[in-house]
């Protein structure tokens, strides 16, 4: 046990399958989140829930960028906190996009009560909107700048 409670092994295990989720099966993403999951960031409205981290966020995100995916490069965890560093691969209209960010987990009991990224959203905005044909897509995602 670290200091705060939450057992080392668990954030390597959330690591591990969170790799695996971003790797192309998604599937395992929801397994990761607390059924009261509390989601903050970029382009999108706080998400509360499992249930709507689904289909207000993964499912609308994977419709945008069906190819998108994460490779962590490292993280850190003290206590119920975890960091995961990531880089983020997908294509957009044909092109392909690459950015970086953070993400800050609170765990309870290996799942995510609390998940917030932070990234830079601007150039993900400039891809959609230099091209045009992508205009529907993120609409119908319901992805959005917020």
């Amino acid at each position: 046990m670290t200091a705060a409670g939450a057992p080392v092994s668990d954030a390597a295990r959330f690591v591990q399958a969170f790799a695996e989720g971003w790797a192309g099966r998604h599937e395992r993403l929801l397994d990761l989140l607390h059924p009261d999951v509390r989601l903050i960031q970029p382009m999108m409205p706080p998400i509360s829930g499992r249930d709507d981290a689904r289909t207000k966020f993964l499912e609308p995100l994977l419709r945008l960028l069906p190819d998108m995916r994460i490779e962590v490069t490292r993280w850190s965890a003290a206590g119920d906190l975890l960091f995961i560093e990531w880089i983020a691969t997908a294509t957009l209209a044909g092109q392909p996009l690459r950015w970086t960010g953070v993400d800050r987990f609170v765990l309870a009991q290996g799942q995510a009560v609390e998940r917030v990224a932070y990234f830079d959203a601007v150039p993900l905005i400039a891809a959609i909107v230099r091209h045009p044909s992508t205009w529907l897509s993120f609409v119908r995602s319901r992805v959005r700048a917020t």
